[in-house]
């Protein structure tokens, strides 16, 4: 095979390094015909090997982890807003230094050999059986594993989409029919607000926070830091269902409704569905605040057509400046933004409001304003997470000294995946993972007592179970006379079985295990950790 068996020496190299999968036949398949003999003709090699080529690129590309090419050309139009310096970070990250060091050792070592040795032989024996057997090996059960990774994902609450009495590994079929079931019951349920006969005013504050999952805090050692020690409900298992900004906006201000598939996001929506309409039939005035410019995604377009919050962002024009997001835009400092907001509620007489802020502060790609590299976003994601969480506690502490009524929920977008998995890389995003999806929402009602300690919200939830808080909220009203106190709020909460989905993928968690699906293709086990 001559210089082919570099071709598979370096895939093999990434193989046993766990980077990538081995698709055996389709590899076989390839090297016996290069192996093929041809006739005495150079013309036959030539053709040969240029027919091979994009073969093998597209082989090369199948082994990997990665989601379909076409979910890649799929955001082309998303890339073009990147800038080039952007680009060429999210490009080097493909490359681990370390890995490209060892496998250019193997195939410096490969070359040496070869003078020696015939190396086509040795590498048809690692393709078969050699690789056969590994996988074997690998795929062998491991019950105690899967019962540890059902541990971590949810505390063993629930066993996702699974019907009862479900045993063994589930094939296509199976989760077809459990998805179809999921949202043929999620289709049914509704949270519906009304105006509270009585009791005070209060406001009630939706800070949903773009790229912050339990992961990410876990991996920059502040899962247990700032904000997340002051609220009184804390969810532990709350499933944004997607990892993309613009339709977890679009699911939050639809949440008194049930989950709907990702492509129903962009049909018209009831009004009984727009978490905003209720709240605003239940009498609180709608406004809406960002700290960027909602253009990147058609952010703003999407808050107000699709999730129909059809209400102008409030003027923050003079505010400083905190960051420059990757396609060139200011990101305006979180704690001046707020602040704002504040200072203009206190002069309003409006009675009760309801405010939708969306932050980017923590979004891959911002640096600092009036520099032209993003060579270190990913690196500093940390110290981005620790000046929001800094700013969070400052907002804290002003609606804490201000004396005012505030119920104020914290919820993610998503995560910035900044671990990254098996399958993707870090900050990709494009597999709608748990490690991405599982994100930190906390409840705080400003003005009543704090309990000792965040009472936590084990089961797994999504946003018609936290819609279902905030009614119970509205219509008990907890400020009033003998209202319920945060731990008889949290007994009433919802749960929701564990399904995320981006634009042509989806994943599913199905008794121990995750399941990943792109497009109508075949579900596989997803192995995120």
């Amino acid at each position: 095979m001559g210089l082919w068996n570099l071709y598979f020496v370096f895939k093999l190299c990434l193989y046993f390094a766990d980077l990538i999968d081995f698709h055996v036949w389709l590899n076989l398949a390839l090297a016996l015909a290069l192996l093929l003999p041809l006739p005495a003709a150079r013309g036959w090699r030539w053709l040969r090997n240029a027919a091979a080529l994009p073969v093998a690129v597209a082989l090369l590309y199948h082994d990997t982890r990665f989601p379909p090419f076409q979910r890649l050309t799929a955001q082309a139009d998303m890339i073009d807003q990147f800038s080039w310096n952007y680009l060429s970070e999210l490009l080097s990250r493909f490359i681990n230094p370390g890995v490209a060091a060892a496998c250019v050792a193997v195939l410096l070592i490969a070359l040496l050999a070869a003078r020696k040795l015939r190396l086509s032989s040795f590498v048809l024996l690692a393709i078969f059986p050699l690789v056969p057997i590994h996988q074997y090996l690998k795929a062998r059960p491991q019950p105690q594993a899967e019962a540890a990774v059902a541990t971590a994902a949810d505390g063993g609450q629930t066993t996702g989409i699974a019907p009862p009495g479900a045993t063994g590994s589930p094939d296509n079929a199976a989760l077809d029919q459990a998805l179809a079931a999921f949202y043929k019951t999620q289709a049914a349920r509704q949270v519906t607000f009304s105006k509270p006969a009585s009791g005070p005013d209060f406001d009630v504050v939706i800070l949903q926070i773009c790229s912050m999952a339990w992961d990410d805090l876990q991996l920059a050692g502040l899962d247990k830091s700032g904000p997340l020690k002051r609220f009184d409900l804390l969810f532990r298992q709350f499933n944004t269902a997607t990892a993309y900004s613009g339709p977890a906006a679009i699911r939050l201000l639809r949440a008194t409704c049930g989950q709907t598939p990702h492509s129903a996001l962009y049909d018209p929506a009831a009004s009984s569905c727009l978490l905003f309409n209720q709240l605003a039939n239940a009498g609180f005035e709608r406004q809406m605040l960002l700290n960027h410019d909602g253009v990147f995604g058609n952010m703003l377009q999407e808050i107000q057509t699709y999730g129909g919050l059809n209400v102008p962002p409030i003027d923050t024009q003079g505010l400083p400046p905190l960051t420059q997001a990757f396609d060139g835009s200011i990101i305006l400092d979180d704690d001046a933004v707020l602040n704002h907001w504040l200072e203009l509620r206190q002069r309003s007489p409006q009675g009760k409001t309801a405010l939708f802020y969306n932050t980017a502060s923590l979004h891959d790609g911002n640096h600092p304003v009036g520099t032209k590299s993003e060579s270190s976003s990913a690196a500093g994601y940390a110290g981005r997470l620790q000046r929001l969480f800094a700013d969070l506690d400052k907002f804290f502490d002003q609606l804490e000294n201000s004396g005012r009524k505030v119920v104020l929920v914290m919820i993610p977008e998503h995560g910035a995946d900044s671990r990254g998995d098996r399958m993707q890389i870090p900050f990709m995003r494009e597999n709608p993972s748990p490690a991405i999806t599982l994100a930190p929402v906390g409840v705080r009602l400003f003005g009543l007592p704090r309990p000792a300690a965040a009472i936590d919200v084990p089961q797994p939830t999504s946003y018609i179970d936290l819609a279902g808080l905030l009614r119970d909220i509205i219509q008990q009203n907890p400020y009033a006379s003998g209202g319920p106190d945060a731990r008889t709020l949290a007994s009433a909460i919802g749960s929701t079985p564990h399904v995320a989905e981006n634009e042509g993928s989806v994943v599913v968690r199905y008794g121990a295990n995750y399941y990943i699906r792109y497009n109508d293709s075949a579900w596989t086990d997803y192995q995120y950790r």
